[in-house]
């Protein structure tokens, strides 16, 4: 695995040509499904095949050496860009999570930040859901800050503090921002999240109403390298772009209209970028919890 990694010029001793490598190789991918399932009178289930890149924020530098076919803030088979996941103003992605952190009551800078999102595919990509994992000097875990971008250009995000030690987390909040059409803004969302390892990775978010559970959204991905020989596999398996997303979206959405699925009007977006899950109400599926 090591051997697939480019190592600089300027490295010439063995010491920092390891070093180079096992920071290098922090760096990871988790291959996997997707699954959304509704509950409501309207049944409709959708899967598909995608894979996301888990990547060191403080060492994006490293990232773009691993694999020849992948790249950060330039062009390339694959590539992670910093711009696609934060607003205007900011020169990197870090420093932005850090504003929108600043901004949390008793916040706690993290020591390390790991993201996880779909990276572009000949420069193109569409992010439903990123996931920013904050750890302290000692590695532990101590927050998640989710990001959801909807197809309309905008994103909002959910925080959530890690109190404890446990192998799976739980955490509530009210719906606070717009994302599918046909689904109330009147929801709770209950998720389930088994952290990044080196085998796995796990989230379920269960949405309910006034009616009960109304969509169940998964991902279920398994950790392999980041490296040339696994993403010349994945571009030869499945062709995973911005185009292929939002094309998969918007006719789900048309299977959905077609079956009868009331269209939602869109609110204005929140008036604060950032919901904090502790001073959230959980109105909906309490006993979910």
């Amino acid at each position: 695995m090591a051997d697939d990694v480019t190592v600089p010029k300027g490295a010439d001793q063995m010491s920092d040509r390891e070093e180079y490598r096992q920071e290098a190789l922090s760096h990871c991918l988790y291959e996997g499904q997707v699954v959304h399932q509704r509950h409501d009178k309207i049944s409709h289930r959708l899967t598909y095949s995608v894979f996301s890149v888990l990547l060191d924020l403080d060492r994006l530098e490293t990232a773009s050496r691993v694999s020849r076919l992948f790249s950060v803030n330039k062009r390339n088979l694959f590539s992670f860009v910093e711009r696609d996941h934060m607003d205007e103003g900011f020169d990197d992605l870090r420093t932005y999570v850090d504003h929108l952190l600043g901004n949390v009551e008793d916040y706690q800078r993290p020591h390390r930040v790991m993201v996880m999102a779909y990276p572009r595919f000949l420069g193109h990509t569409f992010n439903p859901l990123t996931i920013f994992f904050c750890h302290d000097e000692t590695d532990r875990l101590i927050a998640i800050l989710y990001q959801v971008s909807n197809t309309f250009g905008q994103r909002h995000h959910y925080f959530h503090r890690v109190t404890g030690d446990e192998a799976v987390l739980q955490h509530s909040c009210d719906k606070n921002f717009y994302v599918s059409p046909f689904i109330d803004m009147d929801c709770t969302y209950h998720f389930t999240l088994k952290p990044p390892s080196d085998e796995r990775i796990s989230i379920l978010i269960n949405q309910f109403n006034q009616g009960g559970k109304v969509l169940t959204a998964s991902f279920l991905g398994r950790h392999k390298p980041l490296q040339t020989r696994t993403l010349v596999g994945l571009a030869l398996r499945y062709v995973q772009s911005g185009y292929k997303i939002l094309a998969a979206i918007h006719w789900e959405a048309l299977k959905l209209w077609l079956k009868g699925a009331r269209l939602v009007k869109r609110p204005e977006p929140p008036a604060t970028p950032l919901t904090d899950m502790k001073n959230s109400s959980v109105t909906f599926g309490r006993d979910h919890v």
